[in-house]
């Protein structure tokens, strides 16, 4: 391998752990884009932003359907904030997962 390289070779175990703290961090972050779009319509004074347009984003926004009412925003936003807190769980249990495999 040159010096100058940036590959690294992962093991198996390496890589499977790899791809599953990728995955873990992709749902926080998309749960979280979500989360931050229903904010934003309870209170338009939040920032808006244009990253609910992706399409992971928009199925989760039609799972908990943030509806027209402030209610409905109000379950959706519940409901994303505990998908939220079970999302970091799994983060964070990949993430000592993926330090044991690489140690």
């Amino acid at each position: 391998m040159d010096s100058d390289s940036d590959e690294v070779n992962l093991s198996p175990a390496e890589q499977e752990a790899q791809n599953r703290l990728l995955q873990a961090l992709e749902r926080v972050q998309t749960i979280s884009m979500a989360l931050n779009h229903v904010e934003h319509l309870l209170n338009p004074e939040n920032p808006y932003t244009p990253a609910m347009n992706t399409p992971s984003v928009k199925a989760l926004l039609g799972q908990v359907n943030p509806g027209e009412t402030a209610e409905e925003r109000r379950d959706a936003m519940l409901e994303l904030q505990a998908r939220l807190t079970v999302a970091k769980k799994e983060y964070e249990k990949a993430l000592e997962e993926a330090k044991k495999v690489s140690s």
